[in-house]
């Protein structure tokens, strides 16, 4: 059996670079695939990302934010800012029969950056062959953020699956950029 769905989470830009699946698109409101992340700026280390129904998985997604600064110190100009996106828990954050609250399934995701930046802004969804649930993440002015989606536990295979909306501090670049990351596909039973 598998998990048959085309999940799109909104994420709402501004005069900013889109990145899906399809490519790059331009500014305006837009919406961002979550399992198919596709380099940008800012050095998104998932070259070639997979589509939806891949059986590539992306674990673990990671962004570099360059200081755009023209001073002359190099020191200062060769700042960065690295984040990256990690599902928690063993087998790379695969959805598990959750250890706080028994007779459900979850998924945990963290986005952590090397220092706080404006905003981080995200989705993570836990799918199924019973159904689905997508919860919201954020932060402000912080280096991390952090999300988890629950079901009922049943029978049956597992996804999770997050994107997220970054925005860099003044003097960073790229301004904005999303990343995204899947775990892997599991089967769980003895619920």
């Amino acid at each position: 059996m598998s998990i048959s769905r085309r999940v799109m989470l909104p994420v709402t830009m501004a005069a900013v670079t889109v990145v899906s699946g399809a490519g790059v698109a331009s500014a305006g409101t837009s919406t961002a695939d979550v399992a198919a992340p596709a380099p940008s700026a800012g050095n998104v280390s998932a070259a070639a990302a997979p589509g939806l129904g891949s059986a590539v998985v992306l674990g673990k997604t990671e962004i570099v934010f360059s200081s755009t600064s023209s001073h002359t110190d190099k020191a200062l100009a060769a700042r960065v800012i690295h984040c990256e996106m990690v599902f928690i828990g063993a087998n790379h954050g695969a959805p598990h029969h959750s250890g706080h609250v028994p007779g459900t399934v979850n998924v945990r995701v963290r986005v952590t950056c090397t220092k706080p930046i404006r905003m981080i802004r995200g989705k993570i969804g836990l799918f199924s062959s019973h159904g689905s649930k997508i919860k919201a993440y954020s932060s402000v002015g912080r280096a991390t953020a952090k999300g988890n989606a629950a079901l009922v536990c049943r029978t049956g295979y597992y996804q999770g699956e997050s994107a997220a909306q970054l925005t860099a501090p003044p003097g960073y670049s790229p301004p904005t950029v999303n990343i995204g990351a899947k775990t892997a596909k599991v089967h769980l039973k003895k619920c």
